[in-house]
């Protein structure tokens, strides 16, 4: 979900209803608060992937308004670039992660794998003996 332009999220709710009060609260306050939630949740909630209600206001009345909810902003910027630059190779993991890596790939179809040879060839035998 992407809030409207010149709108930050200040803080993510795991139901409507807490981020409804929140809004409240502030706009009690004087502040412009929006609540953005998928509305699929109450039709087909089966559907939804995200279920989180966003709490958002106005860029420049962001910090006040997380200040008066006793919120820690969260630096999106600094998560984007956690996100971006975080990810690691699989060549760069130590190297017992890339051996316990090719022990599963070889482990775990191996026995199948065995049990179909070893079928064919006892197939073929018995064809031609």
């Amino acid at each position: 979900m992407r809030p409207l332009s010149g709108l930050v999220p200040i803080a993510e709710y795991a139901d409507r209803w807490d981020a409804n009060v929140a809004a409240a609260r502030l706009q009690e306050a004087g502040f412009e608060a929006t609540v953005i939630f998928d509305p699929a949740t109450d039709v087909a909630p089966h559907h939804v992937t995200h279920r989180m209600a966003v709490l958002v206001v106005r860029a420049e009345a962001a910090d006040p308004a997380a200040e008066l909810l006793g919120l820690e902003r969260p630096d999106i910027e600094a998560e984007r670039l956690d996100a971006t630059f975080n990810q690691r190779r699989f060549a760069d993991r130590p190297a017992w992660v890339r051996y316990l890596a090719w022990i599963l790939v070889i482990a775990v179809p191996g026995p199948f794998i065995v049990s179909v040879l070893l079928s064919l060839w006892w197939g073929w035998q018995s064809i031609f003996p």
